[in-house]
């Protein structure tokens, strides 16, 4: 058997490295929870170590960025040195958004577009895997809007950033072109696929140790064909932020 090419064998030797040193420290971010004053502040932590690491790995500058489809819309790129930035940044912070918000206005409907299709089939599985009777009732939690936030842009976010940005790129760097047409339209080999939903999978497990933690391998496998077929990460951001929230209301109201 012949050996990969060098650039092959240190991508998915970086990846591992990586993602060996992310989950450690994962897992002594989430031990924090049983210090009370700190508890409500793990998945803030383990979201930035995520979201960190991934920029640190691939470079802040433009290029790198659309390659590694966590531009955002522009919204990571660095800020034009010449222009103006105005009073604490704040221009900058306009013109980032400015120039973000046709994509992720694209990108939302994306998302939601696949919400439409997946939320129903899921809600009847859902209920009938938890044995659930009758029908669920709507039961927010207390703040709503902080939690939906919360899983934008503390959990899904870094997340996506992270796994289908930084660690799918590389996988797909090693593997290389697919074999089946498929996934050479989609530009993505179907072991980058795989091996970067069961990394997603045993992080969260380490995060917390039950096997259900598991099953987050299956929208991983989602989440990184919508980054495959979108080139970039934002609708798999908005539908995993969706997802969480959904999963939540539905246990909430049915299991509660």
């Amino acid at each position: 058997m012949t050996e990969a090419p060098p650039e092959k064998s240190s991508a998915l030797r970086e990846v591992l490295l990586v993602y060996a040193g992310v989950a450690v420290l994962t897992y002594g971010i989430t031990r924090l929870r049983a210090i009370p004053m700190v508890k409500d502040y793990v998945h803030l932590g383990v979201g930035a170590l995520f979201l960190l690491v991934a920029l640190w790995r691939t470079g802040r500058d433009r290029a790198a960025l659309d390659r590694y489809g966590i531009a955002l819309g522009g919204l990571l790129a660095p800020v034009d040195e010449e222009a103006n930035p105005g009073p604490l940044g704040l221009y900058d912070l306009g013109r980032l958004i400015k120039g973000s918000f046709p994509s992720a206005l694209k990108e939302t409907g994306v998302a939601v577009g696949l919400a439409l299709l997946i939320f129903p089939p899921f809600f009847f599985g859902f209920g009938w895997y938890h044995g659930a009777q009758g029908w669920p009732t709507l039961q927010l939690p207390d703040d709503f809007a902080s939690f939906a936030f919360a899983q934008l842009l503390v959990v899904a976010l870094p997340e996506e950033v992270f796994f289908r940005g930084y660690v799918q790129t590389r996988l797909n760097d090693h593997f290389g072109e697919p074999r089946w047409a498929l996934f050479r339209k989609l530009g993505v080999h179907p072991m980058s696929l795989l091996l970067q939903a069961v990394l997603f999978a045993a992080v969260h497990f380490v995060a917390i140790h039950h096997p259900a933690r598991l099953a987050v391998f299956f929208p991983g496998l989602l989440f990184g064909v919508i980054r495959a077929w979108r080139g970039g990460v934002g609708a798999a951001i908005v539908l995993h932020a969706l997802s969480n929230v959904y999963s939540d209301l539905l246990v909430r109201g049915w299991l509660r």
